[in-house]
């Protein structure tokens, strides 16, 4: 079993100064009891009771060439005897603004951010300056960051299917009443909206792969419908790329659909575990900075140390077979779950791709939003998941999956005897 005496004493001495004990609602209730950990080495992690995990959850996503990778260590270390911050320009931003620009397909511009939530932010400012529009519509179940205008139908009850509603208190609805909220994979619904909001649609902003809402994947030909919908009603597409942009190719999701939106963002596996992110797209979307329509700003734009980690880190994932490796493992696991499925006699289905997935207990069909994501059966997802947090794998609440450049033959070889073992404990 679980040993967690020392977390426990440290969550409780944590709930003392520390709203709620931890410093992100999403950590509340990842394990019983929060799991504070001590240090981290390649894909594993080490927690204060001693247990080792091997990491499926990758820090939510960043860690994707694993904890103390040298070559990243290498370049933060280097930069931190420079300098760690300037409130100017360095060079390192033209460098990692030009990898950008050469390995995501159709980059032409990019501005640097910290973080995933405030990268959708500038995002849809450029867009509402370049059409000079003030409605934008997302889609249920796709999380874009924590901003009131956005946390919206993340995780929308059958009641509310069709509405804009606040995923918590604090939120006035006049701050999100520009946003308009589609069911997702509905190339109809997106359109009905478009018609009656003629003229006033600024951007469609929506996760390519619906990682976040369950990995369900796009019908075929939606995204490109949807990009198509938008250009023909002048408003600005945008991909929201801040979990599979680097993840599940090196150019994301424009290369692994052969897709050119309007606009991206990225952050998460951009810098490997360092805090950054980025807007990319078309350069005229961009001139809105230039002449003036609209603004960007941000002490820590550009800082030096995370320019420096992601830089590295995107040279590290250009080496020959890092995807190829990632999806090999992942897939692994995803055929290893199902097929354990099957010899215990558990309806289940693995959605995504191999470097990011979803495990469904109850569906036997593919879903394709959150609509039919709720529908899995969640309560025996949380027993398999336990049964595989007592036997070392960490990977995410509601059978998420995250899988990164350091999983090796000698992790799968562990994590198959524990899917095997987990499945036949539920």
């Amino acid at each position: 079993m679980l040993k967690t005496e020392k977390s426990q004493l440290l969550y409780e001495q944590s709930c003392q100064s520390l709203a709620t004990g931890v410093s992100t609602g999403f950590r509340k209730n990842v394990t019983p009891v929060p799991i504070f950990m001590e240090r981290a080495d390649g894909p594993y992690f080490y927690d204060v009771d001693g247990n080792e995990w091997i990491d499926y959850g990758l820090a939510w996503g960043p860690l994707i060439v694993g904890n103390n990778h040298p070559r990243l260590t290498t370049a933060v270390t280097e930069q931190l005897a420079q300098a760690y911050t300037y409130g100017a320009q360095h060079s390192g931003e033209i460098e990692l603004a030009e990898k950008m620009v050469q390995h995501i397909p159709n980059i032409e511009r990019v501005v640097f951010s910290n973080t995933g939530t405030e990268a959708v932010q500038v995002a849809l400012r450029l867009a509402r300056g370049f059409t000079g529009r003030d409605k934008f519509v997302k889609f249920e179940g796709h999380y874009h960051g924590w901003n009131n205008n956005v946390l919206v139908s993340n995780h929308p009850a059958p009641q509310q299917f069709g509405r804009t509603v606040p995923d918590c208190g604090g939120q006035p609805e006049a701050e999100y009443s520009l946003t308009i909220t589609c069911p997702w994979n509905d190339l109809d619904a997106l359109a009905a909206i478009f018609r009656e909001n003629p003229g006033q649609i600024a951007a469609v902003i929506g996760e390519p792969i619906l990682v976040n809402g369950g990995s369900c994947m796009p019908r075929d030909g939606y995204l490109q419908g949807l990009i198509d919908l938008c250009r023909e009603h002048g408003a600005v597409s945008i991909f929201d790329e801040v979990i599979t942009g680097f993840r599940i190719a090196l150019g994301g999701a424009r290369e692994y659909f052969d897709l050119v939106p309007d606009l991206s963002t990225y952050a998460k596996a951009m810098a490997g575990g360092f805090s950054i992110s980025a807007v990319g797209g078309r350069a005229e979307i961009f001139e809105t900075l230039i002449d003036g329509r609209t603004s960007h700003f941000g002490t820590y734009n550009g800082n030096p140390i995370s320019v420096a980690a992601a830089s590295a880190t995107l040279d590290i994932l250009s080496e020959p077979g890092v995807y190829d490796g990632m999806h090999a493992h992942g897939n692994a696991i995803r055929k290893t779950v199902e097929e354990a499925g099957k010899r215990c006699v558990k309806k289940l289905i693995t959605t995504g791709t191999g470097s990011a997935f979803h495990v469904h207990f109850g569906l036997e069909e593919l879903p394709h939003n959150v609509r039919d994501v709720i529908q899995a059966d969640q309560e025996t997802g949380d027993r398999f998941r336990s049964n595989l947090l007592d036997r070392g794998i960490y990977n995410l609440p509601g059978g998420r999956w995250y899988i990164g450049a350091t999983h090796s033959d000698k992790e799968l070889e562990r994590v198959v005897r524990a899917i095997d073992e987990s499945m036949q404990a539920i």
